[in-house]
């Protein structure tokens, strides 16, 4: 879990320098549909949560405004479930899910939540000893904390899951929301929010990257860093040992600022050793009015070739950098 933590905060910490980015073609452009359901449900979020949700396979998201927005409220159910309870809550008859970044509760470390939340917690079990529980639980790197509570006479299921966002300490808030009527929550109701607490698991292997934002492919990888996506490319000349990175970012609302790139090899199990390229630099997102601006660092695969495929010229097209770089751990 402290590696976890360390290589994150690690991927967010650089010195920038500023460099422009022009629009990617439309034949390398990213699929909209993903593959990975947790891509479809919580989308766009810059410290992602890179897990298979223990929830039905019929659950989709929406929002009341119709934009999947992490920071406002994100409902997981049926389709026409959710359509339905947007226009009337009391037709509500199933259990749904509802999720959002917090605006309160922050990660402090690879497993801790802050400790005013936590003396919060201490408080709501001295009130109510035998209306409160609360669990203490992993989805592999991602600590969670979830409780039952009784407040304004509504029993409340809920639970904070930490993002391993080493910078600001990110968490989603998840909530139980099921039918405002006599006899709920049922068994079924309860059955829901423990298959999401006990069953949710982490990714695994490169679908653990793609979740994180990173698809990483032999040659290239497709990064998707809250909405803003590029494809950057590596390759290895074979007779000096210059490493060459191409940078296309996929609309002209991202920019790419470039600092640095290093030689190294794979850490984690999957395809451990395999030598890459790390790419740091600031990725820029000017979307309609909101400016967003991420450190970033891009794990690349590189080919060794004899010529390079893009040529110095082709810098006029996209972000060419070179270097001679010497392999590190």
């Amino acid at each position: 879990m402290q590696r976890i933590f360390i290589f994150l905060y690690s991927l967010f910490a650089c010195i920038l320098i500023m460099n422009p980015l022009t629009a990617i073609a439309p034949q390398d452009k990213q699929d909209v549909k993903n593959d990975l359901r947790i891509l479809e449900l919580l989308p766009n979020l810059l410290c992602p949560l890179a897990v298979d949700p223990g929830i039905p396979a019929d659950f989709v998201a929406l929002s009341p405004n119709g934009i999947l927005d992490p920071h406002d409220l994100i409902y997981w159910g049926p389709k026409d479930v959710l359509k339905a309870y947007f226009k009337d809550p009391s037709s509500l008859k199933v259990p749904l899910i509802r999720v959002q970044l917090s605006a309160c509760v922050a990660q402090t470390g690879p497993s801790s939540f802050h400790k005013i939340f936590m003396e919060y917690l201490k408080k709501l079990k001295q009130e109510d000893p035998k209306g409160f529980a609360s669990i203490e639980t992993q989805w592999g790197d991602y600590p969670v904390i979830a409780i039952r509570a009784i407040t304004e006479g509504q029993l409340n299921f809920t639970a904070w899951v930490g993002l391993n966002d080493p910078e600001a300490g990110r968490t989603l808030v998840f909530d139980l929301v099921y039918p405002d009527k006599k006899g709920h929550p049922t068994k079924k109701d309860r059955q829901l929010w423990e298959s999401l607490l006990t069953k949710t698991t982490q990714l695994q292997d490169g679908d653990y990257f793609k979740a994180c934002g990173q698809d990483l492919q032999e040659g290239y990888t497709l990064v998707n860093v809250g909405g803003a996506k590029l494809k950057m490319l590596a390759e290895k000349r074979q007779s000096d040992g210059t490493l060459q990175v191409v940078v296309i970012p996929e609309s002209s609302d991202v920019e790419f600022h470039y600092v640095d790139m290093m030689e190294c090899e794979m850490g984690a199990k999957w395809k451990q050793g395999e030598p890459m390229v790390k790419v740091y630099g600031e990725i820029v997102f000017n979307d309609k009015n909101l400016k967003s601006a991420t450190n970033y660092v891009t794990s690349i695969f590189f080919k060794t070739v004899q010529d390079f495929s893009f040529k110095k010229d082709d810098g006029k097209k996209f972000l060419i950098f070179q270097k001679i770089c010497e392999k590190t751990d």
